[in-house]
């Protein structure tokens, strides 16, 4: 991720138990091992323990697949509080939650755990799956006669500090909604193509003003560029018009704009100060290859179309994060012990 250009990532944990389902000594042994990952490449890190607890809308039981994945409120708020502990006053750590979705949490443990992570941070992220797919909205109508968002906002009343991921199934109305509400829209283009999900409002919602950023999600692709592409291409593909996203003046670099409001959501959704270079923001710089083909002899007003509509090379160069070169010359500074850490233990896994 790193090489691609990104700098932080909103780790959207399921794996918190033994794969019999009983939980480790430490309750949170695999959010450690996930930040621990994090710290060791260099990338900011914005753990989000997922709160799983049913198999389906009206608290439908979990199947044998997801025992590794169940918590109720109290327990995930004991991972959440122990993280914090331990990484007090690590600006490379963020701590927040991610309740899966509607189906696998209830209007009750949604509360708990959302008001039990205020008590320790009014201000931490909040994640939440949602309106990913035709089957969800259908199963959610049937189930409390309510479409997804129009249940989340009816029960939760998401804001700034919320992120709705995929959000991809909204009347016009809840598109609105969320436009005004200050959450980040969530979207991740390569995952919703590969999964045929559908493609989200986006023409409408940008012109209500609303914020969104992106994510791999499934890491089908780790490529901001392709996220951002993809995005357009969509739109263009569903309206047969070209520059779909570049807001009220056409001419305008479409590409500046996806990629800085993509920044700007993106940072809001991690909770991480990112994307100017100002007192009190962190430290996260791209540098793109002056000899990439793609980019070369360009203006500067023309650059970001270059970089997100042009060529398949990555033109990243060299990455900072958190003030620490972690990515130079196209080369990430542990690459040859984190790949072969890595062969080690897929091979162990697979034999």
């Amino acid at each position: 991720m790193l090489k691609a250009g990104y700098t932080a990532v909103g780790e959207f944990h399921y794996l918190h138990h033994q794969p019999d389902g009983r939980p480790y000594d430490d309750v949170a042994e695999m959010s450690r091992r996930a930040i621990a990952a994090a710290k060791a490449t260099g990338i900011g890190i914005t753990q989000l323990p997922v709160l799983y607890g049913y198999g389906g809308f009206g608290a439908q039981k979990a199947g044998e697949g997801q025992r590794r994945f169940l918590n109720d409120p109290s327990r995930l708020l004991r991972i959440v509080e122990t993280l914090r502990k331990s990484h007090e006053g690590d600006p490379q750590v963020r701590v927040g939650v991610a309740p899966h979705s509607l189906r696998a949490v209830t209007p009750e443990t949604l509360d708990e755990v959302t008001k039990g992570l205020a008590a320790l941070d009014a201000t931490a992220p909040i994640h939440i799956h949602i309106a990913e797919q035709v089957k969800e909205v259908d199963d959610c109508l049937a189930w409390c006669g309510r479409r997804p968002v129009e249940q989340l906002f009816e029960t939760a009343a998401p804001d700034k500090r919320w992120c709705l991921v995929h959000a991809t199934h909204m009347t016009e109305a809840e598109t609105s909604l969320l436009a005004a509400s200050g959450a980040v829209a969530g979207l991740c283009p390569t995952t919703e193509a590969n999964l045929g999900d559908g493609l989200f409002p986006a023409e409408p919602y940008l012109a209500a003003g609303g914020r969104w950023g992106i994510g791999s999600d499934s890491h089908i692709s780790v490529s901001p560029i392709e996220e951002l592409r993809l995005f357009e291409y969509g739109q263009r593909l569903a309206t047969r018009r070209r520059n779909v996203l570049a807001g009220e003046n056409e001419d305008s670099s479409v590409g500046a704009r996806l990629y800085n409001q993509a920044l700007a959501g993106g940072a809001q959704a991690l909770g991480r100060p990112l994307g100017a270079l100002a007192e009190g923001r962190r430290a996260d710089l791209l540098v793109l290859d002056p000899d990439h083909p793609a980019v070369m002899t360009l203006p500067v007003e023309r650059l970001f179309d270059a970089v997100v509509f042009a060529g398949n090379r990555n033109p990243v160069r060299d990455v900072m994060a958190g003030g620490r070169w972690v990515v130079e010359d196209g080369r990430h500074v542990a690459e040859e012990p984190v790949q072969a850490a890595y062969t080690a233990a897929v091979k162990a896994l697979l034999r």
